[in-house]
Parts: structure tokens; sequence; C-alpha cells
């Protein structure tokens, strides 16, 4: 089942959360680490909720396998751009156990119902190196921004434009 989670829903995220960033460690460990405890992740789901964050937890038997981050976007400079709604799909992870049984699918259809009507469309960030986050996204028809990092240089003069 697919519930919106609430603020006393989070601290069920936890080890979900932990095990994704786990996943990002082990592939780009120059970004990203693991050392966070339990309290920290909590604290930073809790305050990514309150900025406007909102959270979709799948349950199986009263316990979550698999939660989607989202979170409405700016919409970009009315300047230069057409006035529009975007949503962001920032996270998603389904307990390596409970995969290839479409629940990333179910959270991803979920997500879009939640949508329906509020938001021109959404977007989605996949790393480099997920290309299974990535395959998911493109069968759901998103073009994925693919981020990349490179180690900085340590010359005093960049040439990677930012």
């Amino acid at each position: 089942m697919i519930t919106t989670a609430e603020t006393s829903d989070l601290p069920d995220l936890v080890s979900l959360m932990r095990a994704l960033n786990a996943y990002h460690a082990d592939h780009a460990p120059d970004r990203f680490h693991d050392r966070a405890c339990d309290a920290d992740l909590l604290a930073l789901l809790q305050s990514a909720q309150a900025d406007g964050a909102r959270f979709l937890i799948y349950r199986t038997e009263g316990v979550a396998r698999g939660y989607l981050k989202w979170q409405p976007v700016p919409a970009g400079a009315p300047v230069m751009e057409h006035p529009r709604r975007q949503a962001l799909l920032d996270h998603i992870y389904v307990e390596p156990i409970w995969r290839r049984r479409g629940l990333a699918s179910r959270l991803i259809a979920r997500f879009e119902a939640e949508i329906a009507g509020h938001f021109d469309g959404w977007t989605v960030r996949v790393h480099a190196f997920n290309t299974a986050s990535r395959a998911l996204m493109q069968r759901h028809g998103a073009e994925a921004t693919v981020l990349a990092y490179a180690k900085a240089s340590s010359s005093s003069c960049s040439t990677n434009p930012r």
C-alpha cells in the first residue's frame, strides 16, 4: 500500500534513506559519505518535509519497503521562460529484496497521480553511475538529466564552468 508520509512516518524512512545513501557513497565516494547517524538522517528528512518535500511510502505488512521523495521546483525566470509548475522526483528507493515486483513503478504512478492537475510535468536528476534508475525513469517517459561529478582540480584556474 502506498501512503503519503506524515511527520510521524519519517522515522520509517531512515533505514531506506541510509541504504540509498550508502549506494551513492559506494559509487561516488568523493561526493558522498555514509557516516550520518539515524538522528541526523531523520533531521534531514524532517527539514526537507518542512521545506515542502513530500514523501510517498510503499508498505507491505506495515513495514516500509520503498519510498519516493518529490518536491515542487521553482518555475524559472519569467523574463526568459513561460510560466510553468514542475515537480522534481528527487529520491526513489526500494529494498533490494522487493525489487523487480513493480514497486518503483507503482510509486511513480502514485506520484504522477498526485501532481496531475497541479503541475505541468515532472523532472528527475539521475546520477551517472545509477544506470538502473536511469532505465526506470526512461521507462516512465522521463528524459533524465544525468549528474556526474568531477574531482576538483588543484589548479588556480578552472576550465569547468559552473
